[in-house]
């Protein structure tokens, strides 16, 4: 899941944890505006549009002209592992 270049500001398990966390599992870019630490809903919605592109943990529906994320089970089963491991 890293990427090469700079650190990001925002990990993917942090954007994965708060499309988890929204009610069923799915959410549009505008909805973690005020959780998610980054400068603009484009730059949310491009980071989840990488994940939905490049991982199997996040899928993506066009409803309308809106992109709808939704958490995938590997996604939820990599999330609900971190979690864990900090428990511990």
């Amino acid at each position: 899941m890293p990427r090469p270049g700079p650190k990001r500001k925002v990990s993917d398990l942090r954007l994965l944890f708060e499309v988890m966390v929204v009610d069923d599992g799915a959410v549009f870019a505008a909805q973690l505006d005020e959780t998610v630490p980054l400068d603009s809903t484009q730059g949310i919605r491009d980071r989840l549009n990488e994940l939905a592109a490049d991982t199997d943990m996040l899928e993506l529906q066009k409803v309308g002209q809106r992109n709808l994320y939704r958490l995938t089970d590997s996604g939820r089963e990599r999330v609900l592992e971190k979690v864990r491991s900090l428990l511990s």
